[in-house]
């Protein structure tokens, strides 16, 4: 099983956890970076369609990582259809990924859909509706 490492989680006082901390959060955000670059250029969706990608997470042993994406898309069954393909794509994604960043090993990138930013949508709208009554 692969931990992942999580900011909410606490960690020791010691000088090396911090060190590693910021290490992986700086990773994180670099591979949110070039993943995003990525989609961005290489992926053909429709000009309707917008894929973002909310947050990456990668495990403590920097072997593999989450890349939580939020998409926004005409039709109910696209969101589905976009996570298909971007699944279905991940290798040829992955194989670019290894190419541009120089660490070694690159984290195995694993695509899921962000259910805490349709959670937070969701408070979101339930909040403004009780500020207009």
């Amino acid at each position: 099983m692969v931990s992942f490492a999580n900011s909410e989680n606490s960690c020791s006082n010691s000088r090396t956890s911090t060190i590693s901390v910021k290490r992986l959060e700086k990773l994180n955000e670099q591979l949110k970076e070039e993943l995003s670059k990525i989609i961005l250029r290489e992926m053909d969706f429709s000009n309707e369609t917008l894929v973002t990608i909310t947050r990456v997470e990668t495990s403590d042993t920097k072997l593999a990582c989450r890349v939580f994406i939020s998409i926004l898309a005409p039709g109910d069954e696209a969101e589905d259809e976009i996570l298909s393909e971007l699944i279905r794509r991940s290798g040829f994604i992955q194989r670019i990924l290894n190419r541009r960043l120089r660490i070694r090993p690159v984290p195995k990138i694993r695509f899921l859909i962000d259910t805490e930013e349709k959670k937070r949508e969701r408070i979101e709208k339930l909040l403004s509706e009780i500020q207009t009554d």
